[in-house]
């Protein structure tokens, strides 16, 4: 697939999935709201380039009444969410980035120069590939060093909800829901290590974004009962509507597969689905059309 063809499938599975959230949108609006996302995405890269480390502000500890010594920091892929690991070493915290190992190939020599430019030790910034077999041991041992886990939580990409699947969680937003893996807080609750939540926010200062203060998800290291438990979902789930109530155009992850029909979804396919609409595409010398509600191809034969 060359670039071009990337792109259009990268714009067709970002309207695919904002018209499943809002289907009342028109499509002039969805192209108008994809530019915007575009433009935003890109205004990001330009803050990455202009605040490395060394040349961020003293911002000292963030203000907040639980000062954590070691925990899981739960965030998510929204706003300039690459500066968030550098504001966090900038306030003091020692903290281990949990990723795939795609995404440590990429991050981190990124972060690695950045911490070498600020005259840092590597210590302030470590990271865990989440696909290693020991990862659970180095999460353990990392909380047990008094460190932050920082965990990125999005949405449970290009797999549909099973309602009876107890390792994954609904999230209601706007007109439909997203599904995510609770896999991460069962850790938590199984060797009571604290849980906190924190994501970039906008601001009125020099750099228009901040860290949100952490709101604490699991605090208790006694074994919670079902209710906490349930308590602590909805604090997360709180915490994500009001990053997103910011500006839900800010969320980088819309481009992604996300496919939560369930008992939802259209038995009718293609142009006789109800409420569908489809647009053209061409990959590898042959023509499709995409079902955008249904996130499905039709090829066209001559």
């Amino acid at each position: 697939m060359n670039t071009q063809q990337t792109k259009n499938l990268h714009r067709l599975l970002w309207l695919a999935n904002v018209q499943q959230f809002f289907p009342d949108k028109a499509p002039e609006q969805l192209w108008k709201d994809y530019t915007s996302w575009l433009k935003n995405r890109n205004q990001f890269q330009h803050l990455y380039r202009r605040y490395p480390l060394h040349q961020l502000p003293d911002f000292g500890p963030l203000p907040m009444d639980i000062k954590p010594e070691g925990g899981i920091l739960i965030s998510f892929h929204y706003g300039p969410y690459r500066l968030l690991p550098k504001f966090l070493v900038k306030c003091g915290y020692q903290i281990t980035l949990l990723a795939a190992a795609a995404i440590l190939e990429r991050e981190a020599e990124y972060y690695d120069a950045e911490l070498r430019n600020a005259g840092l030790f590597s210590e302030m910034l470590q990271c865990i590939d989440a696909n290693n077999s020991y990862s659970l041991r180095k999460i353990l041992s990392a909380v047990k060093e008094k460190r932050l886990v920082l965990v990125f939580m999005d949405a449970n990409e290009g797999q549909r909800i099973d309602h009876s699947d107890s390792n994954k969680l609904p999230v209601p937003f706007a007109a439909h829901y997203f599904c995510w893996r609770t896999n991460i807080l069962k850790l938590a609750t199984r060797f009571r290590i604290p849980v906190y939540c924190t994501y970039m926010e906008r601001c009125k200062e020099e750099i228009p974004w901040a860290v949100h203060p952490f709101v604490p998800i699991l605090t208790d290291t006694k074994q919670p009962t079902a209710a906490e438990m349930m308590y602590a979902f909805s604090r997360l789930q709180l915490s994500f509507q009001q990053m997103m109530n910011q500006g839900w155009i800010y969320w980088e992850n819309w481009a992604f597969i996300h496919q939560y029909n369930g008992d939802k979804a259209n038995t009718s396919r293609g142009i006789a689905a109800s409420g569908s609409w489809v647009l053209p595409l061409e990959y590898q010398q042959q023509k499709y059309l995409f079902d955008i509600r249904n996130r499905q191809f039709f090829q066209i034969k001559a």
